[in-house]
């Protein structure tokens, strides 16, 4: 999983039947130290995030996983999945003998 944080909403006048009703949001992919990494891009929307919030998302395959589904006509065509709504990072040194 990798993190990012919300940009914005990203709307669509017209999209696969797969996809409608999916909500499309704008994120800025992160280092887990907080540093952007790379180009924001878009990914749907499983948890119900918002704008500014530090996000976990899945790639490819996963990504079209995250909604279910029973068949291929059920699993929508997303590259990017947003799959939960980060509260807390706690770095902890663990390589470091207690």
């Amino acid at each position: 999983m990798k993190a990012a944080r919300i940009l914005g909403r990203v709307v669509c006048s017209s999209k696969v039947k797969s996809v409608e009703g999916l909500k499309l949001l704008l994120i800025q992919p992160l280092e887990w130290s907080g540093e952007e990494s790379g180009e924001p891009i878009v990914a749907t929307d499983t948890v119900g995030a918002g704008a500014g919030e530090l996000v976990f998302w899945v790639a490819a395959k996963e990504a079209a996983l995250a909604f279910g589904g029973n068949s291929l006509e059920d699993i929508p065509p997303v590259d990017a999945a947003i799959v939960g709504i980060v509260e807390g990072v706690n770095f902890q040194d663990w390589a470091r003998s207690v």
